[in-house]
């Protein structure tokens, strides 16, 4: 190769060297100079509806979302159940159980049973007891086609969104 190709990469290396290609960051010690940001307060941790702990941080088991969404994973459990064929009808106890939601407080479980669902549109009470109200309530396909028939003769037209086990 040619000698001043040589001596040019050579002093390019050098260079190249001699400036740091990745700076290292700050540690923590030094981020005083920094200014901190301050965690933004939405509406609802102002309005009371999550309850914080001592510490500091947000009890998640408290809030409204929370509880919301325990409800909405026993309905779909439910409505699974119910699908597949089990309908017998459970205790909040075993339902609890059954969801693997076995850490919610004695408050909640108050809320589910006295507000949640009994005025849950999807679920059905019966002394204590909670099982899945489906929409049609179909045993079997004499069931299905009564169900149709009916709907003929009222001028209803189709059955939208049903489902029933042993239609065949």
């Amino acid at each position: 190769m040619d000698p001043a190709l040589l001596r040019e990469r050579e002093l390019f290396k050098k260079r190249a060297l001699s400036t740091p290609a990745v700076e290292k960051r700050q540690t923590t010690s030094d981020s005083g100079s920094h200014k901190k940001k301050k965690p933004k307060l939405d509406k609802e941790s102002s309005s009371g509806s999550k309850h914080k702990s001592s510490n500091g941080n947000i009890n998640i088991k408290a809030s409204s979302g929370y509880k919301f969404g325990c409800l909405a994973k026993i309905v779909n459990y439910m409505k699974t159940r119910h699908q597949n064929g089990d309908t017998h009808f459970l205790t909040l106890e075993e339902i609890l159980d059954e969801t693997k939601l076995l850490d919610i407080s004695m408050k909640q479980k108050q809320w589910l049973m006295t507000e949640a669902l009994v005025n849950n549109p999807k679920i059905e009470v019966r002394d204590g007891t909670y099982g899945f109200k489906p929409k049609y309530n179909l045993k079997d396909k004499k069931a299905l086609v009564r169900l149709l028939d009916k709907h003929d003769q009222l001028g209803l037209g189709g059955v939208s969104d049903f489902r029933c086990k042993n239609t065949r």
